[in-house]
């Protein structure tokens, strides 16, 4: 089989023939020196010379954006960070090519980040642009094409000092809420520092405070002593610091978030309660710590016309979780389920993306990337049948590459008339120590037949290997948990588990994506857009679903019922699928129109967003 180069260097000779009677002509010496054209100033004639520019910030490469929102775009949405802007913008941003609903890739000045903790807590007024791309600009960053990609631009010169205080409550009772927040916010050029604080408390919202009927089968009502939404409270505390360092630039961000939530669970089913006890007791009980720490780092530059990049990041996240499970042996106190999971991680990735050589249509252009991670994860769950020790680690090693082959150009090159024409290839090599090694390709290509309208084709095999946290969670059983069961058409409280399977294997992807992108004209801000994806997974690793007969069939392991036909337990683990298919077809418009005069011009400081 000819290898990946012999095709490449195939390629390069197909585009490269069209030339050559040119590059002829150019070697061969003319039989008279061509006369120089007049300089229309040398006639007393005027001359208007414009020069186009790339966009401030812009991304890598000629990919268009699919949604791009200025300043007063943003400020209409009426946010107070980028983490609610992110928010507020997903159905734009999500990707019908990806892994469930992930997020999308994030970048900031056209450049890669550490992570989106690094920028969450920029307020929106330090925006000066939004641009949405498509899935095939991830590529050119070192990310698979599975992720729109959403890039930040700032102004040049912002700062603020902002606090915020919210109060909420609901109007039928249960559930009130609060939150204050504080940041600043310096940015002079590359030289960058945001400080923010956030703390939120929300009360507990309990079955009775709503119309919650009671289950099959409860002979008590339990209503006042469950909660449908836990008590919670939470803080955010959070740094970054960028500056310049010499030809590059340097990031610094540090985060800290802790969680608490606290639930009820109803009343003992085994155990002749008296008011006295209940009042000394009160309900069972579940309550969960989280705290997450994390240091981000990143470092961008250009070496000529190349653009590299290099990032790093370390976390440590600890979850605690105490149930109640019943009386001790006194009878005067509750003995607890308990459970503990600790991951530690730290990543490194290495990009750089640029020409590598000139052919007719264009540069050919690549984008190479080499990671890392080290990841540890242990948990620790102690119940009444016995205590239960995970210890699970994974080193992962990864390179990619991303190949650019422009194949026509509308103006100049081979077959002007097709306008401009360019295929991708892309592939990855993942080793990890507990899966071994996966593999991932696609191609796709990128045509622009006229200015108005753009049409992309993405084809993407890739396998993906199941979480640590989904391989070795710690087992939790939660008792008085309500469920619709489709069976029997009735609301039950069944014991529910949750936690890792370790169990789970490898899936493979293959995914299509057909994108058409019209927009009519230019003065006008208008967007058609369409887009259809196909994609086919085998042994899909899932949450596991609602209790339907088929499903219960299908797993009747997970499932128990007592002599009466109640359902009384469910184990709600991940699990492997045989084969998930999808297709998706989804359709756009975009428009946006000034409403009244334009603002008038402001000074340099002004239109910098202040001094």
């Amino acid at each position: 089989m000819p290898s990946f180069a012999t095709h490449c260097t195939f390629l390069a000779t197909l585009l490269l023939l069209p030339s050559v009677p040119i590059l002829a002509q150019a070697v061969a010496p003319p039989a008279t020196p061509p006369a120089e054209p007049a300089d229309p100033l040398d006639a007393g004639e005027d001359r208007i010379v414009v020069t186009a520019n790339r966009d401030r910030g812009g991304v890598v490469g000629d990919v268009a954006p699919e949604l791009q929102l200025d300043a007063r775009d943003v400020r209409a949405l009426g946010v107070s960070n980028l983490a609610e802007l992110l928010a507020e913008l997903a159905p734009q941003t999500r990707s019908g090519a990806g892994r469930g609903n992930g997020g999308p890739v994030v970048l900031l000045n056209g450049r890669r980040i550490s992570g989106f903790s690094e920028i969450r807590d920029l307020p929106p007024e330090a925006i000066e642009r939004v641009d949405v791309l498509p899935e095939e600009v991830a590529l050119r960053y070192g990310y698979r094409a599975d992720q729109r990609v959403v890039n930040f631009v700032l102004r040049r010169r912002f700062g603020a000092l902002a606090a915020e205080l919210e109060a909420g409550l609901a109007t039928d009772g249960g559930r009130p809420a609060g939150e204050a927040e504080a940041s600043l916010t310096r940015i002079r050029r590359d030289n960058r520092l945001t400080l923010s604080g956030d703390y939120e408390r929300q009360g507990a919202l309990l079955e009775s405070e709503r119309s919650i009927p009671l289950a099959a089968g409860e002979a008590r009502d339990e209503r006042p002593f469950r909660t449908l939404l836990p008590a919670a409270e939470a803080l955010s505390l959070g740094a970054t610091l960028a500056r310049p360092l010499g030809s590059a630039s340097a990031a610094l961000s540090a985060r800290y978030d802790a969680d608490d939530r606290r639930a009820r669970l109803g009343l003992l089913d085994d155990a002749p309660l008296t008011p006295e006890l209940i009042d000394a007791l009160g309900p069972l009980r579940r309550e969960t710590a989280s705290r997450t720490g994390r240091l981000g780092l990143s470092l961008n530059g250009d070496a000529g016309d190349w653009r590299w990049s290099v990032t790093g990041a370390g976390e440590r996240a600890t979850v605690r979780t105490e149930t109640d499970r019943g009386l001790d042996e006194a009878g005067t106190a509750f003995f607890a389920d308990r459970g503990r999971s600790a991951r530690t991680s730290a990543t490194a990735d290495a990009t750089a993306s640029g020409p590598v050589l000139r052919l007719p249509a264009g540069p050919l252009r690549a984008s190479l990337r080499l990671g890392g991670e080290l990841l540890r994860f242990d948990a620790r769950s102690v119940r009444a049948t016995g205590r239960t020790d995970t210890d699970l680690s994974r080193d992962r090693a990864a390179a990619q590459f991303n190949l650019e082959l422009p194949l026509t150009d509308s103006k100049d090159g081979p077959l002007p008339a097709l306008g401009r024409l360019s295929l991708n290839l892309n592939g990855e090599v993942e080793r990890l120590s507990d899966f071994g090694t996966l593999r991932s390709r696609g191609y796709g290509l990128n045509w622009t037949p006229f200015r108005a309208l753009r049409l992309l084709l993405t084809v993407t095999d890739e396998k993906g290997a199941p979480t640590v946290q989904q391989l070795g969670d710690p087992v939790l059983r939660t008792p008085g948990v309500r469920v619709f069961d489709l069976s029997r058409s009735e609301t039950a409280l069944v014991e529910r588990t949750d936690g890792g399977n370790s169990l789970l294997r490898a899936d493979s992807r293959r995914a299509l994506k057909l994108g058409a992108t019209f927009r009519p004209s230019v003065e006008r801000d208008l967007t058609f857009s369409v887009d259809y994806n196909q994609s086919r997974v085998r042994d899909v690793i899932a949450g596991f679903p609602a209790a339907t007969p088929e499903i219960e069939r299908a797993f009747p392991e997970r499932f128990a019922r007592d002599a009466a036909g109640v359902l009384r337990s469910v184990d709600a683990r991940p699990v492997n699928f045989a084969r998930a298919d999808r297709r998706e077809l989804r359709t756009g418009v975009n428009f946006s129109k000034r409403l009244g005069p334009a603002p008038p011009a402001r000074g340099p400081r002004g239109a910098a967003g202040g001094a």
